[in-house]
C-alpha cells in the first residue's frame, strides 16, 4: 500500500472519529438527551461547587461556623440553574406550572424539617449575652434587618408566647403587658379557637411547636403571595403564563412587600378575587362549596389584620377588580347567578357574620379601647407628600446599604406613572376593554391624587381614608399599577397597532425616566441618610429604567419584550429577594443561658409578673417568648390600671394622652417620684420608683444594670449575672417602705 493511500486512510478515520465525538457531543449537548446522567452531573458540581462557596466565600461573610443547611441550600440553587441546560425550557416551565402546589408543598416541607425562616430574631445575639460560638444565634443565609423591629423585637415574640405560655393558645393572656391581654385581635398571636378559620397561617404553632411553627407561618405566606400573585395575573392575562410569571415576580419581590414581609392585606384580598372568578367558572357544586370556604376564610383574613390603614385602601382596589370580574363573566362570559349559588353566597356570608359577632363579642373591649387610643386610634389625615411613589427607582440599592427607614422608603415595583398613562392611551384609542380599564383607571386616579395631593378633610372622612397615610396607600397604587402594566403586557398582541409608535417611545422612554429620576431623588435629596445614593447609582438606575420603560412600551417586539421580561426580573431580584435573611430554629429564645433560667425560675413560679430594666425598649418582649409574663412589653392597647396604681388615679389622668396609645416602654427603676414621658408616637419611658414596684406586683426584674450597685440596692435579691445581664428578685416587704 502506497504511502499516499495510507495517509488518506489514516485522514479518513480520523474524520470519521472526529465526526462521530462531535456528533456524540451534539447529541449530549441538546436537551432531553441523556437526562440521568446529566443530572447526576449537575448533582455532583453543584455538591462540589456548593461545598467550595461555603470553604471560601461564606467564610467571609458567615465565619461563626461550617452550615450543612447553607451547603444544601447553595447545592439546591446551582442545581435549579443547571437543569435549565437539561430540559427544554418551555417544557420544564410547565412542568412547574402543572406542579406548582405540589411544588410548594415539598417546599413547605424542606424548611419545617430545617426549623428555616427569614426572621431577624437574631439580632438579640448582639444584645443578649453575644455568642459566636453557636449556630442558632447566627444567620444561615444574608444579613438581619434590625430596623425590621416591629418583626424581631415585637410580633414574633407574641407568636411564641402563645406556646410557652401556662394556658397555651388562649383568647387572653396575662403573659403580653403582665396582665389578662386579648392575644387574638391586636397581638396577632395563634389562639385554639374557630376564629382560627381567619388566621390559618398561624395553625403551624399549634400543630408542630414553635420552631417549625415559625417556619410554616413565616413561609407560607411567601408561599400564599407568590401564588395568589400568579393566579390573579393569569386572570388579567387571559391565561399567558410567561407574563403572568412576570407579574408574580414584581409583586412579591418589590421592595415593599419583602421590606414589610408579605402583607397578610395584599395576600388575602388576592386570594379572595381569584377564587371569586373561580366560582363562577365552575359548575360541579362540590367544588363550588370548597371555593365558597376559601373565599370564607380569605374574608375573614382580611378583617382579621386589623390595619386599617391597608385594609381600607386596599379594599378600594379589591373593589374595581371585584367588579371587572363580576363584568367579565357575566356580560362576556357564561355566567348566570342561580337559586343555588345565591344560597351559597349567602349561606357563606351568615357563617362569616356569626363568626365576626363572636370575635366582636369577644373582642369588643378591646377593640373600644384601641379606637380611642390617642395613638393610633385618634389619627385624622388627609393625604398628600408621599415619599415613596417613585422610590421603585432606588429600591434597588437598599439590600445592600445600611440607613435609616427603608421599610418606610419602600414601593412597589410599579414603574409609576408609565401603566397610568399608558391605560388612559389604550381606553382613548381603542374604545374597548371598559369593564377592566374603567374601574381601574378611576381607583388609581382615586388613589394617586390622596398620596399625592391629598383631600379636604371633608372627603378624607367620607371615604374613610382619613384613617390611613400618603406612603401607606402608595403600596396600593403601586400593586394597582403593576395589574394595569400586567394587563397591557398579556394583552399586547390584540393591542399593539393602537397604542403608541415605535419611533415615539424612544421619546417618551426618555421623558419618562427624567422625570422619574427626579421625582424620586427631590425626595430625598437633601435627607443625610440617603448620601449613598451618588451620583454613578442614580445613573445606573436611570440606565436600568429607561431601558426597562422602552421594552414595556415595544414588548410586542419579540426582541424587545425578551430583554424586558429579562430585565424587569432583575430589577425585582434586586430590589427584594435578598431583603430576609435565612435563619435556623428559634432557640435565641430558649438556648442562651439567660433564658434557660429565666425558665427554671417560671416553671416554679409561672404567675410571678417580670419587668425588664432597660433605658432602650428592644429586650423588652425577649422574655414574652419563653411565656413570662412582662409588665413592661410592648403595650398593644392601653393598660390603664398599671398606671393608675402606679401614678394615682388623679395623676393618671393628667398623663392620659402619654400613655394611651400602642407603645413600646422603656422601664427605668430610679429613687425619684414614678412618673412617665412621652419619647415619641409610639414610645414612652415609665420611671418606676423602686417603693412602687409592689404596688404593680412585679417580683423579677431582668436587667442589663447591677441593681446591687444602687442606693436602693438592698430592696434587691441577686439570683442569676453572666455576660452583662442579670436577674433580681423583688425582696418582699423590701419596697413598700416597711
Amino acid at each position: 500500500m502506497k504511502i499516499s493511500e495510507l495517509y488518506k486512510k489514516v485522514e479518513k478515520s480520523i474524520v470519521n472519529i472526529y465526526s462521530l465525538i462531535t456528533k456524540k457531543i451534539k447529541k449530549f449537548i441538546n436537551k432531553d438527551n441523556y437526562i440521568y446522567l446529566k443530572l447526576f452531573i449537575i448533582l455532583v458540581l453543584s455538591c462540589m461547587l456548593s461545598i467550595f462557596l461555603e470553604k471560601t466565600t461564606f467564610r467571609i461573610s458567615h465565619p461563626e461556623y461550617i452550615s450543612k443547611v447553607r451547603m444544601i441550600i447553595v447545592a439546591m440553587f446551582i442545581a435549579f440553574i443547571g437543569i435549565h441546560f437539561v430540559f427544554k425550557i418551555s417544557k420544564m416551565y410547565e412542568w412547574i406550572h402543572k406542579n406548582r402546589y405540589l411544588l410548594a408543598c415539598a417546599f413547605l416541607l424542606f424548611v419545617m424539617i430545617f426549623k428555616l425562616s427569614g426572621s431577624s430574631i437574631t439580632e438579640f445575639n448582639g444584645l443578649i449575652q453575644n455568642q459566636n460560638d453557636d449556630r442558632k444565634f447566627h444567620t444561615v443565609l444574608g444579613v438581619t434587618r434590625k430596623i425590621r423591629t416591629d418583626e424581631w423585637a415585637t410580633s414574633t415574640t407574641y407568636l411564641l408566647s402563645q406556646g410557652e405560655s401556662k394556658t397555651p393558645f388562649s383568647y387572653f393572656s396575662d403573659v403580653l403587658r403582665g396582665t389578662n391581654t386579648d392575644m387574638f385581635t391586636v397581638s396577632n398571636a395563634p389562639v385554639f379557637d374557630i376564629l382560627l378559620l381567619g388566621r390559618p397561617f398561624q395553625i403551624g404553632f399549634i400543630l408542630f411547636g414553635n420552631n417549625m411553627g415559625l417556619s410554616f407561618y413565616w413561609y407560607i405566606r411567601l408561599v400564599a403571595m407568590l401564588l395568589g400573585s400568579y393566579e390573579l395575573c393569569l386572570i388579567l392575562t387571559n391565561r399567558n403564563k410567561k407574563v403572568s410569571a412576570l407579574g408574580m415576580i414584581m409583586i412579591t419581590f418589590s421592595a415593599a412587600v419583602q421590606w414589610w414581609y408579605c402583607m397578610d392585606t395584599l395576600i388575602w384580598g388576592q386570594i379572595a378575587v381569584v377564587l371569586f372568578d373561580k366560582f363562577m367558572n365552575v359548575n360541579k357544586r362540590k367544588y363550588k362549596y370548597l371555593i365558597a370556604l376559601g373565599i370564607l376564610v380569605s374574608g375573614l383574613s382580611y378583617v382579621f389584620v386589623f390595619y386599617p390603614a391597608w385594609q381600607l385602601s386596599f379594599g378600594y382596589l379589591f373593589l374595581a377588580l371585584t367588579v371587572w370580574i363580576l363584568i367579565k363573566n357575566i356580560k362576556y362570559g357564561n355566567y348566570r347567578f342561580n337559586k343555588h349559588d345565591i344560597f351559597v353566597i349567602f349561606l357563606t356570608l351568615a357563617i362569616m357574620l356569626l363568626l365576626l359577632v363572636r370575635w366582636y363579642n369577644l373582642s369588643k373591649a378591646t377593640l373600644a379601647l384601641e379606637m380611642n387610643t390617642d395613638y393610633p386610634g385618634d389619627r385624622q389625615e388627609v393625604g398628600g407628600g408621599a415619599l415613596n411613589i417613585y422610590s421603585y427607582f432606588y429600591n434597588i440599592f437598599f439590600p445592600k446599604e445600611e440607613f435609616l427607614n427603608p421599610c418606610e422608603f419602600s414601593s412597589m415595583l410599579s414603574f409609576f406613572p408609565v401603566p397610568l398613562i399608558l391605560g388612559f392611551v389604550y381606553i382613548f384609542r381603542n374604545k374597548r376593554d371598559f369593564h377592566f380599564w374603567v374601574p381601574m383607571l378611576i381607583v388609581t386616579s382615586f388613589l394617586s391624587i390622596w398620596c399625592i395631593r391629598g383631600f379636604p378633610a371633608w372627603l378624607a372622612n367620607l371615604t374613610k381614608m382619613s384613617m390611613t397615610t400618603a406612603g401607606r396607600v402608595s403600596i396600593p397604587l403601586g400593586t394597582a399599577c403593576i395589574y394595569m402594566l400586567i394587563y397591557l403586557i398579556g394583552n399586547y398582541d390584540s393591542m399593539r397597532e393602537k397604542l403608541i409608535s415605535k419611533k415615539l417611545t424612544i421619546y417618551l422612554s426618555l421623558l419618562f425616566t427624567i422625570f422619574i429620576a427626579y421625582k424620586a431623588y427631590s425626595t430625598i435629596g437633601y435627607r443625610e441618610e440617603f448620601k449613598y445614593l451618588d451620583r454613578f447609582k442614580m445613573l445606573f438606575a436611570g440606565e436600568l429604567f429607561l431601558l426597562a420603560i422602552y421594552c414595556i412600551m415595544n414588548f410586542y417586539d419579540k426582541k424587545f419584550g425578551k430583554i424586558g421580561y429579562v430585565l424587569i426580573i432583575i430589577i425585582a431580584i434586586m430590589s427584594g429577594f435578598t431583603v430576609n435573611p435565612v435563619i435556623s430554629t428559634a432557640n435565641i429564645f430558649y438556648e442562651k443561658p439567660f433564658s434557660k433560667k429565666v425558665k427554671e425560675i417560671t416553671s416554679k413560679e409561672p404567675d410571678a409578673i417580670w419587668a425588664f430594666n432597660d433605658d432602650g425598649w428592644y429586650c423588652n418582649d425577649y422574655l414574652l417568648a419563653s411565656g413570662v409574663p412582662t409588665i413592661n412589653s410592648t403595650q398593644v392597647y392601653p393598660n390603664f390600671e398599671l398606671y393608675k396604681n402606679l401614678l394615682g388615679e388623679e395623676k393618671a389622668e393628667e398623663k392620659r394622652e402619654i400613655f394611651n396609645r400602642y407603645c413600646h416602654i422603656n422601664f427605668v427603676i430610679t429613687d425619684d417620684e414614678s412618673d412617665v414621658e412621652l419619647l415619641y408616637a409610639d414610645n414612652i419611658v415609665l420611671y418606676v420608683n423602686y417603693k412602687d414596684l409592689d404596688k404593680i406586683h412585679v417580683k423579677y426584674i431582668a436587667s442589663f444594670d447591677d441593681l446591687s450597685l444602687e442606693s436602693f440596692g438592698s430592696s434587691f435579691s441577686k439570683l442569676y449575672e453572666e455576660d452583662g445581664i442579670y436577674i433580681f428578685k423583688v425582696l418582699e416587704g423590701s419596697t413598700n417602705g416597711e
